[in-house]
């Protein structure tokens, strides 16, 4: 009786996540003058995937999201190298403020991003940034940074130090014991930072819409946005983007899955 409650608890559960997906898929596949028929339907005889075809061709939606893919991934690449060292550094090394520097890092994820863009604005204005790739990466690595050393930290403090004395007898120098020992054995707590990283630069959507202008530069979550026009709102077209939109992270989701729940396991051991 338990198990049976349970999993028709679960699959209610599933239902209701699931449903706001289902409906952006059904949107996607329909013409625009389907979409907002009252009563509305799930399905339309003029279904099809012309949306996704146009979708195209009213905005560089390549070019966005290349520029998602390129911002993401460079940002999860440096938060890692960024974060790794850092949080080993924590970890392994005593030092006056080290306390105060983690509740910093602590605090600083609960500062909300309209409190910092102004200064972020000018200082990637005045170093040339603003409206590129690289000044959109910085921004994003150094918003996740914070939570990625964190994280880190707790895999490293429950890495032994014995594994590390031992490196170090057999003649490797410190850089040396951390890249051949300790990322190894640390591989579920990367595994979990890169995916939550990966996510948290995919999905950004204010550091985008302020710190980039043109289509050169302009990500996905920003072009989705695009699609709300001053007239009408193309509606399938928003939803196919959206669609296409969660297909990556997914993707990515799937391929590390394994790794992921090792690290969200271990991360809560510790």
């Amino acid at each position: 009786m338990k198990r049976a409650t349970l999993i028709l608890l679960m699959t209610v559960i599933a239902a209701f996540v699931l449903l706001p997906m289902l409906w952006t898929l059904s949107t996607s596949l329909k013409p625009l003058s389907e979409v907002n028929v009252h009563p509305p339907r799930w399905t339309s005889p003029q279904m099809s995937i012309q949306p996704y075809i146009d979708m195209f061709f009213f905005l560089p939606f390549a070019t966005y999201t290349a520029n998602s893919l390129i911002v993401a991934t460079s940002a999860t690449i440096l938060t890692l190298v960024i974060g790794s060292l850092a949080a080993f550094a924590f970890a392994r090394f005593h030092f006056a403020g080290k306390d105060l520097f983690l509740l910093v890092f602590l605090l600083s994820q609960m500062l909300p991003g309209a409190s910092v863009i102004v200064p972020l604005f000018q200082l990637l204005t005045d170093a040339g940034l603003y409206d590129t790739l690289l000044g959109l990466t910085l921004t994003h690595a150094s918003v996740l940074l914070p939570f990625a050393i964190w994280l880190l930290y707790g895999f490293f403090c429950g890495i032994p130090r014995e594994v590390e004395e031992a490196a170090l007898i057999d003649g490797c120098s410190r850089l040396a014991a951390l890249r051949k020992v300790l990322l190894p054995l640390a591989l579920p707590g990367l595994g979990a930072t890169a995916l939550f990283s990966f996510l948290g630069s995919w999905n950004e959507f204010f550091f985008a819409l302020i710190l980039t202008s043109s289509d050169t530069t302009r990500t996905v979550p920003v072009g989705i946005g695009l699609f709300v026009g001053e007239y009408t709102d193309i509606w399938n077209q928003m939803s196919a983007a959206a669609m296409l939109f969660s297909l990556p992270p997914l993707l990515v989701f799937l391929a590390m899955r394994k790794t992921f729940v090792k690290g969200l396991v271990a991360g809560s051991i510790k």
